[in-house]
């Protein structure tokens, strides 16, 4: 018996049912990985909106994890708090953080995150500079230990024990909006943050009148995917794979400028009630 020819229509509908089919079971079967990051606003590298993880790191490390059949998972968490919970096992790992020899004890970092001054490996290199008051002449001049009193800076950064350890003091505040309108509103003090965050930050009026930036660089860091060594979720050939993809996502040209085009305008930001 002849069987019937199928419509050459009707063929490529089911090719395409059976094609969809086949992505929507890989979908389904994706491993999931369960990342904490820091809710603070340290634009354009990570932050925290409507809820829900946004910045340069993650798409980054989104775009990565995609390539290799992985869907990410973020949550934000104040900083500390992250990092408690990488400590305890809670997620796999934690997205945009550089190396302290203390949290090597609980996080796995790529080979030459304790030694590079820009690792292979990182995700980005951010980094820093140095906002004062508005009629504050002093302009950072690469000797930490005139920076205006107090200098502030986010509860658990690692940026506050490189200073501590250089002698100088340094009061900490839960996020980087508070340091902000701290500064704003006593005019004394410095705060350290990245150059695009403070453009960002500036572009309320209430900010821009009363803060300025200074040219002059503070330092620069390395930021990687760690992961935690108390949840067995990723195995050590896994997590190489997701670094190299991490450098290859880093390294591709064409996504890196859009997504710098993306962040180069950040939105207005209420950081003075």
């Amino acid at each position: 018996m002849i069987p019937a020819r199928i419509p050459t229509k009707a063929l490529g509908f089911l090719c395409l049912l059976f094609f969809s089919s086949l992505l929507a079971a890989a979908e389904t079967h994706a491993e999931t990985i369960a990342i904490c990051t820091d809710q603070n606003y340290w634009y354009p590298y990570s932050y925290m909106e409507n809820k829900s993880a946004k910045g340069m790191h993650i798409d980054i490390i989104t775009k990565a994890l995609a390539r290799l059949g992985h869907q990410p998972v973020f949550t934000p968490l104040p900083w500390k708090r992250c990092l408690q919970s990488i400590e305890n096992g809670r997620f796999n790992a934690v997205a945009g953080v550089s190396f302290k020899p203390d949290r090597s004890q609980y996080i796995f970092y790529p080979a030459d995150a304790a030694t590079a001054k820009e690792s292979q490996w990182r995700i980005t290199q951010v980094e820093y500079i140095v906002m004062v008051a508005a009629g504050d002449p002093y302009e950072f001049d690469g000797n930490p230990a005139g920076l205006p009193q107090p200098v502030m800076l986010p509860l658990g950064y690692s940026i506050v024990d490189d200073l501590q350890q250089m002698g100088v003091a340094v009061k900490t505040l839960p996020n980087t909006l508070k340091i902000i309108h701290e500064l704003v509103r006593s005019q004394k003090g410095s705060a350290i943050t990245p150059p695009l965050n403070a453009k960002a930050l500036m572009k309320d009026p209430n900010v821009n009148l009363k803060v300025r930036a200074n040219k002059l660089p503070f330092t620069s860091k390395s930021y990687f995917m760690g992961f935690s060594k108390n949840n067995p979720g990723v195995g050590h050939a896994k997590m190489q794979k997701i670094w190299d993809e991490i450098a290859a996502v880093r390294n591709d040209q064409a996504f890196m400028n859009q997504l710098n085009q993306l962040y180069d305008s950040p939105a207005e930001v209420k950081s003075v009630p």
